[in-house]
């Protein structure tokens, strides 16, 4: 049973009312920047914030080109967290599928998931995401397809093992006797099963998800300039840390703020629910 508002830990009030702002900041980036977060201006590069002294109208101060430091944060959070929802989708759908088929069907096509659930397991990651920069560019699709290969095998052993075990549950067998279809059993009668798991582990994964777009960015490999991410932004501001450290601190501040927070969230889901097959 859900726990209500008032009896949920202070903590994760907390992380719960942080993320609802930084959500609302996201959707509605476009209303709430006070300037474009591409337009440059070289006769205001590096104002200190304005709780530093700096200049009122730029209250995160601004960066090497004179760009709004705020502006770039709230429109990089939407590109960061975007790709990284996105492509954690398209993980959790393939390893879902894969998963509920291999484990209720069997027979080769259980041996078929099995090897190319080792097989990623096998393989750096970061191997195929050089690999698709090279062949495919640095686009954001190609981003969000790349980050959906991360992890995806996470899903697909671990909703296997559930549906190995419920597809011998005795009203799986009842409704088998009444001739419902297999797509029909998987989606009433086996999915339920799985999905508590699934929304805890899609709530531990996305911080890792999330991690890994910044990581790509502050190198370099991710989405390139002028389009800002958090991650490029704190790989651009480290050179600027002595002069003007707020250009990497603010993004820094709002990955941090993400990771933690839905950490801490899927940390109590996993509790709460008791789900003891999520272990890393």
């Amino acid at each position: 049973m859900i726990k209500t508002w008032n009896e949920l830990p202070l903590r994760i009030k907390v992380c719960v009312v942080l993320l609802c702002v930084v959500l609302f900041t996201v959707l509605f980036a476009d209303f709430l920047m006070p300037y474009d977060p591409d337009k440059t201006d070289l006769l205001h590069k590096t104002l200190s914030p304005a709780f530093m002294g700096g200049n009122a109208e730029h209250i995160l101060g601004t960066d090497e080109l004179g760009r709004d430091v705020l502006s770039r944060v709230m429109y990089g959070a939407r590109i960061s967290i975007g790709i990284a929802l996105f492509g954690l989708l398209i993980g959790c759908g393939f390893g879902l599928i894969l998963g509920l088929t291999a484990g209720y069907f069997g027979g080769w096509w259980d041996r078929v998931a099995l090897m190319l659930i080792n097989f990623q397991q096998s393989i750096p990651f970061i191997l195929f995401v050089l690999v698709g920069l090279v062949i495919f560019g640095r686009s954001i699709p190609v981003l969000i397809v790349l980050m959906g290969i991360a992890r995806w095998e996470t899903y697909a052993k671990i909703t296997r093992g559930l549906v190995l075990s419920l597809k011998k549950k005795q009203y799986v067998e009842a409704a088998k006797c009444y001739n419902a279809s297999p797509l029909r059993i998987l989606a009433r009668y086996i999915f339920p099963g799985v999905r508590t798991y699934l929304i805890v582990l899609i709530t531990l994964n996305f911080p890792l998800i999330l991690l890994v777009e910044t990581s790509l960015s502050f190198v370099g490999i991710g989405v390139q300039p002028p389009t800002a991410t958090l991650g490029q932004m704190v790989g651009t501001g480290k050179n600027y840390l002595v002069m003007a450290p707020w250009i990497s601190i603010a993004p820094a501040i709002m990955i941090v703020v993400v990771a933690y927070c839905i950490q801490h969230i899927g940390e109590h889901m996993r509790e709460r629910f008791d789900v003891r097959l999520l272990e890393k």
